[in-house]
């Protein structure tokens, strides 16, 4: 039998990527073509790290908008033939003894179209520029599998500073919804830091152990490893004053996450603040925030200039 090649271009979303879905996980993502690498035939997932040939990375929505075009173009011509051969024999048979009458609907092959879905984080790899979109944070690229730890990081903060501007926008007399922001925002920043550690684990495994757990949280516990392991003076990463601001601000956001924000015998001693506030709310200014922005990604850009002169 002979075979039938046919070539489907996948249609794209309003900014111009299409989506995947990798063979391994199932989770879904999007690329978009004409950036990243020229040629390449194989596709990693961002999530899992699953590598394999970009045909198997086909979501079951374009799987079925492939076979809609292919029955349309291989199977539809050849039923219009066959219809057209059985009216050629009624035409022919019409004054004969025996005569036949053909009676068709038509053969209707409607392309079965889709739509791509709305992902949360739109990257743009820092290896070979690759343009993706994903759900959460950080991720792998999908064309050269090298980890986008940076430029999530990066993005990542700058969503955070975008939400955080939503208080502009709160009356004063708010007072709850403006601290429950604070709040939030704060923890929102510790946790992508977290997030990029995580990843520098992965990528300096020799250097940044995996345990204990939520290290890049504990900057008591990262300091020394990074001192013992890299010899990185973490304070140091950051001018003078600068990363005692940081620090106060990751002990704040402790305390909120598991004491309602009250302040304990531990908290001053390890902010140095004094006894009387032990146990009142500690909440961090607008201005705090901002700045802790500022400094948690200067913290992070500055450490993984560190590690990677020790790679």
């Amino acid at each position: 039998m002979d075979e039938i090649h046919l070539q489907v271009s996948l249609p794209t979303d309003d900014e111009g990527m299409f989506g995947r879905e990798c063979p391994s996980c199932g989770k879904y993502f999007k690329v978009k073509p004409g950036t990243g690498l020229v040629g390449i035939s194989t596709c990693t997932c961002p999530y899992c790290e699953h590598t394999e040939g970009s045909n198997k990375f086909l979501t079951s929505a374009q799987m079925e908008y492939i076979k809609s075009i292919a029955v349309r173009e291989v199977l539809g011509p050849a039923l219009r033939d066959l219809e057209n051969s059985f009216k050629e024999l009624e035409r022919s048979t019409r004054h004969s003894i025996i005569s036949f009458e053909v009676q068709t609907s038509g053969f209707d092959f409607p392309i079965k179209y889709y739509s791509e879905a709305d992902l949360e984080t739109l990257v743009t790899c820092d290896h070979c520029g690759l343009v993706f979109a994903i759900y959460g944070v950080f991720a792998s690229c999908p064309d050269c599998a090298r980890l986008t730890a940076m430029s999530m990081f990066r993005n990542s903060l700058e969503a955070a500073r975008k939400r955080f501007s939503i208080l502009e926008r709160i009356p004063s007399q708010e007072k709850e919804i403006r601290d429950t922001l604070l709040v939030d925002t704060l923890s929102a920043i510790v946790a992508i830091f977290d997030g990029l550690g995580k990843r520098l684990q992965k990528q300096y495994s020799t250097l940044i152990p995996d345990k204990p757990r939520n290290l890049f949280q504990n900057l008591d516990a990262l300091a020394e490893i990074l001192k013992k392991n890299a010899a990185i003076d973490l304070p140091n990463l950051l001018e003078t004053g600068q990363f005692s601001k940081v620090y106060y601000l990751f002990q704040v956001r402790h305390i909120w996450n598991h004491n309602l924000g009250e302040a304990d015998a531990d908290f001053v001693n390890r902010t140095k603040s004094d006894p009387s506030i032990i146990g009142t709310k500690v909440l961090p200014t607008e201005q705090e925030v901002i700045e802790f922005l500022d400094l948690v990604q200067l913290l992070g850009l500055r450490l993984r200039e560190k590690m990677q002169e020790h790679a």
